[in-house]
């Protein structure tokens, strides 16, 4: 049985594969791990959509002006069919809260699919790659002897 000397350009080839595999895992590990944060506590992340609605002052200043203690839409004319009670500016914050938590939570969920399908399609490539870098070097340590 004839044993080939490995060729450095092959690998050169495998020690990156392997390096740029092991990047890709790690980065996306890292996001996966940021999106299990933002399952768990959404409101940690401090997204803009969340700082927009985060208390009921912002939420109003952005979308209403008052009045004589009703509310107008700053965007709509002013009159008596366009006037909101507080009480309703309210159920509007709260459920606008509520849309951006649950927004927070798919993004995360969302980093945790894309987490598991990057390493289960990179895993065994950087393995593969690995093993072939071991395989290398002990031929060409051989192969000096």
């Amino acid at each position: 049985m004839n044993e080939e000397k490995p060729k450095r350009g092959a690998l050169l080839y495998y020690q990156l594969a392997s390096v740029i595999l092991l990047l890709v895992l790690v980065g996306f590990s890292i996001s996966g791990l940021w999106g299990l944060v933002k399952i768990a506590l959404p409101k940690l992340t401090e997204e803009y959509e969340w700082k927009r609605v985060a208390t009921f002052d912002r939420f109003v200043e952005e979308r209403y002006q008052e009045k004589n203690g009703v509310f107008y839409s700053k965007y709509g004319k002013e009159d008596s069919t366009t006037a909101i009670s507080r009480e309703k500016v309210e159920a509007k914050w709260k459920s606008a809260q509520v849309n951006v938590v649950d927004d927070e939570r798919r993004e995360g969920l969302r980093m945790i699919m894309l987490w598991f399908v990057v390493v289960l399609v990179c895993l065994p490539l950087y393995l593969y790659h690995h093993k072939a870098v071991k395989k290398g070097r002990q031929a060409m340590e051989q192969a000096a002897v």
